[in-house]
């Protein structure tokens, strides 16, 4: 069976095994984080973060785009799969070479010795990434999220044992290093026992010739998806110096859980699903419509709900030493909503084959949040942030009006559906907020925390209820569905 009924029950499985697996495997990852955080200092974080800057540049190159071309292409040959596994594996081994030379340039720019070993060591995760980049692929092509789901949880939960093990025996950001290591190393391992793809490298460029053009629009775009999620750490980096970026990056990271853990899923599922309808424009629309009013009424709640209880997340699950940290997170919350948003425009349009759009709107994306951040960061972490909502609301607005209408998508549809959301969860902070007032000599931390959760959360599902309780009905039509 291969007709649109299928294709559907595929991608609501795939949701089901990504979902609940992410969601172990996130319970296990968010306890050690929180515990490693509260063992480790700002500048270990700031290191880290400075560290895996320059590989993440080449880690972006490290499959030249095989990985989408091999879900989007519509057919492959063994041949073909041979030339794939040769390119990304050679390109892995080139990467790690020049990360491993250019460590000494890294530790100059940013003017810190202590980088040179961790650069060099780090360079090792992409001789590992190499070798699963393929495997990975070819499951997210034939929609066997389960497998890849069960890997996940796994790799997330021997890197995360490693990671508090060493930061409790006092070794510092090597117990981020080493965690890292460790993930790609078990996914490099697993994946290709789960699914085998390893052939003698070789180069066959005859064989890449068809996908060249598409794997290139590829690679472009990860570059410049790369440069401005990344250009911020640069730019903190060189001015703030580590500890500073250890506190903005942790807060940029404490907001993004959400929107890594969650998005990722639904990215790597809506490419699969749109490249095989990419020939058919109704379903693409329906498809996105769906997606994105999801997203909505998902995104905003729970970013502005981490923005409204802020204070007492930081200090329960960080500890007083983070304290630093609540203003830049409630200032990036404000605009990861919209960042949740945009992520869903790429699979879309590299799905129904426009590679180039989305390249152009990651180039429009950059140029505004790198004038913003440069300029914000004459007024330390708090302006850094104030600089990502500066440039990120036009740039987005900016592509979202052009994705729309290239899928032939009602703007005024999308803005109905997202204003609903976005008032709604106003409202929510706004009483999570004054409730505050009345909790916070009453009960202990976590008390409060708990309190303002659970006040948020039944503010919101009033809301929906009283005033979209259709959403309320699909989401109970689609749960008697999956059963």
């Amino acid at each position: 069976m291969s007709g649109p009924g299928a294709v559907t029950s595929r991608v609501l499985a795939s949701l089901v095994w990504l979902g609940s697996a992410s969601l172990l495997a996130q319970l296990v990852s968010w306890l050690s984080t929180f515990l490693v955080i509260r063992l480790l200092s700002p500048d270990d974080y700031g290191l880290m973060a400075l560290a895996t800057l320059p590989m993440g540049v080449l880690m972006v190159l490290g499959d030249l785009g095989v990985g989408v071309v091999v879900i989007q292409a519509p057919t492959l040959e063994r041949p073909r799969l041979r030339a794939l596994f040769g390119a990304c594996l050679w390109t892995s081994l080139l990467s790690a070479l020049l990360v491993f030379v250019s460590a000494p340039l890294v530790a100059s720019f940013f003017g810190d010795p202590r980088l040179l070993p961790i650069v060099r060591v780090l360079c090792l995760c992409f001789v590992f990434f190499g070798l699963y980049a393929l495997p990975q692929s070819l499951i997210a092509r034939a929609l066997q999220f389960e497998r890849k789901a069960k890997v996940d949880v796994l790799a997330t939960v021997v890197s995360a044992i490693v990671a508090v093990g060493m930061a409790v025996t006092g070794w510092g950001v090597w117990s981020l290093v080493a965690s890292l290591l460790v993930m790609h190393a078990f996914r490099a391992v697993a994946l290709q026992i789960v699914h085998p793809c390893f052939f003698w490298p070789v180069l066959a460029p005859a064989e890449l010739r068809g996908s060249v053009r598409f794997a290139g629009w590829v690679t472009l775009d990860r570059l410049l998806w790369f440069a401005y999620t990344n250009v911020d750490v640069a730019i903190a980096g060189r001015v703030l110096g580590s500890a500073a970026v250890g506190v903005y990056s942790t807060a940029l990271s404490l907001a993004a859980i959400p929107l890594d853990k969650v998005m990722t899923i639904v990215n790597e599922i809506s490419l699969s699903a749109f490249s095989r309808i990419q020939d058919d424009r109704d379903r693409v629309r329906r498809g996105m419509l769906r997606a994105l009013e999801s997203v909505s009424l998902l995104g905003f709640p729970v970013f502005l709900g981490m923005a409204a209880v802020a204070p007492e997340m930081i200090d329960l699950l960080l500890g007083a030493k983070w304290a630093a940290a609540v203003v830049p997170l409630q200032i990036v919350c404000l605009v990861f909503p919209l960042r949740a948003l945009g992520l869903l425009f790429a699979p879309a349009l590299f799905g129904s084959g426009r590679p180039r759009v989305v390249v152009e709107n990651n180039a429009v994306t950059l140029v505004c949040i790198a004038v913003a951040l440069a300029i914000g960061v004459r007024w330390g972490v708090v302006g850094l942030c104030v600089g990502w909502v500066v440039g990120y609301v036009p740039a987005f607005c900016f592509v979202a009006w052009r994705t729309l209408g290239l899928l032939h998508i009602p703007v005024r549809q999308v803005v109905g559906t997202v204003a609903f959301s976005a008032s709604a969860s106003l409202v929510m902070a706004a009483v999570v907020t004054v409730a505050r007032t009345f909790l916070d000599d009453q009960l202990p931390r976590v008390g409060v925390l708990t309190s303002l959760v659970v006040i948020g959360t039944g503010v919101y599902a009033a809301l929906l209820a009283t005033f979209r309780p259709v959403v309320l009905r699909s989401f109970w039509v689609l749960s008697a569905e999956k059963q």
